[in-house]
């Protein structure tokens, strides 16, 4: 069995990009339609808000995301593209989009929500699945 190898430079870069992804997802590209779809303005969004604590735990949490992408790449051996690809899609599909869905229902969000949010994060992980593979 071949011990598990992580490029802990490329889950850097994974933790970085997935920022930089979400400042253009939640800006320019769909910022309006996801305030619209919550009710929310951009008076409610900087009411209280602190951005070292939101963008400091968003970017730990996109570590951990890339981290353990990492793993099961290396734990699948994964060599390719299409290898990385079809981890990182897999992972989404099971874990994050079934759960946000689910979440979605009870939570009574519409289905552009669902779409917003887990689009976000169907476009990080394919940047995962495509910067752990090629920076292994």
């Amino acid at each position: 069995m071949n011990p598990v190898s992580i490029n802990y430079l490329a889950v850097l870069l994974c933790g970085i990009i997935s920022m930089i992804i979400g400042s253009v997802w939640y800006g320019p590209l769909f910022g309006k339609l996801w305030m619209k779809q919550y009710g929310f303005t951009e008076e409610d969004l900087k009411k209280d808000f602190n951005p070292a604590k939101t963008f400091g735990l968003a970017f730990v949490g996109h570590l951990v995301m890339a981290l353990v992408l990492a793993y099961l790449i290396s734990l699948t051996n994964a060599q390719s593209i299409t290898d990385g690809l079809r981890v990182s899609l897999s992972c989404w599909l099971g874990f994050t989009a079934a759960t946000m869905f689910v979440n979605s229902l009870f939570s009574r969000t519409t289905l552009t929500l669902f779409f917003i949010d887990s689009g976000y994060q169907i476009v990080n992980s394919i940047v995962f699945g495509l910067i752990l593979i090629l920076w292994k």
